[in-house]
């Protein structure tokens, strides 16, 4: 399972074998499933189609996510699913697009245009100085902001790019996407109590996000909230949660804290069916091991006949 970003322009690129990434304290994962769209990926005709039976999974913050199977490929070892619609969650107030890019002056949306050009040519080294001269014109330009961040982010100026969300998320404050990837990297940075109020904010627009309820569940957890935890775990839970496996691994963690033993093997199964070479596998191995001894001792006890009275 691999989740991956697209550009501005929906095109997006991957390499063929790579599973989902995971980190054991929950903080360093890069992973944030709310922003994918209509797509493009170049593929070796000569190997057939070397996704059959697999999936494209489109999800954005605020409407329905759609499933897409990657059936046929041209005969130019091209895969095209088209735009794609998708509806939008009833009662979201969050939006993917920012209301502020009605506003733009015209100087600051074509120096905008000009990064998603480079932006779809996989060059944000080129599309970084557009997008600071468009912020430069237009301070409150939040979409343009957001794409900063992440370019920021990748490029691991990671001051830089928190900054860049904040300021994304104070010029619209409906504006999902830079909430959820302050949140990500707030995690990344161990910044456990403003991850979980920047979640909650996202919560507030969509709570049916479920990428913000995980997020919400890990700074809960480390803050030591393990009912709040437990709560916003289950959320996420309920959501759409395929292409987040680390969501097992963090149940495990919660339920072993409140000893509900059954429980917790339950989700470290479930983490090692969807991850089974995962960063979190050999320590879920090591722990559902532990598990299924003690539960194995406690039966042999239970089962062992006492002895007769006076023998």
């Amino acid at each position: 399972m691999q989740v991956i970003h697209t550009d501005l322009g929906g095109y997006f690129t991957f390499n063929l074998g790579t599973g989902a990434q995971s980190n054991m304290d929950f903080s360093a994962s890069n992973e944030t499933p709310q922003s994918f769209s209509s797509n493009s990926a170049g593929l070796p005709s000569r190997f057939g189609n070397p996704l059959a039976g697999c999936e494209v999974r489109i999800s954005v913050a605020g409407f329905r996510p759609r499933n897409f199977p990657l059936a046929h490929l041209s005969e130019m070892g091209r895969l095209d699913i088209g735009n794609v619609m998708l509806d939008r969650i009833a009662d979201t107030r969050g939006s993917g697009v920012s209301v502020t890019s009605l506003l733009v002056p015209k100087d600051a949306s074509k120096e905008f245009e000009k990064a998603v050009k480079e932006l779809e040519k996989n060059k944000p080294d080129t599309a970084l100085p557009h997008l600071e001269k468009a912020v430069e014109i237009y301070d409150l330009y939040a979409a343009a902001w957001n794409e900063l961040g992440r370019i920021y982010l990748a490029r691991n100026e990671s001051e830089k790019a928190e900054q860049a969300f904040e300021k994304a998320a104070a010029a619209d404050s409906e504006y999902l996407p830079p909430l959820i990837h302050l949140a990500s990297l707030q995690i990344q940075k161990r910044e456990w109590a403003q991850a979980v109020e920047t979640a909650g904010k996202a919560l507030e627009l969509d709570p049916e996000l479920g990428f913000a309820s995980f997020l919400r569940a890990v700074g809960e957890y480390n803050l030591n909230h393990l009912e709040e935890a437990e709560r916003s775990a289950q959320a996420a839970e309920k959501a759409p949660h395929a292409d987040n496996p680390q969501l097992h691994a963090l149940l495990a963690q919660i339920y072993m804290g409140r000893q509900d033993y059954h429980q917790a093997a339950t989700h470290m199964r479930s983490y090692l069916e969807e991850s089974p070479n995962g960063q979190f596998a050999e320590q879920m191995k090591k722990d559902l091991a532990d598990i299924d001894a003690w539960f194995a001792a406690e039966e042999e006890s239970s089962a062992a006949v006492p002895p007769e009275p006076g023998s």
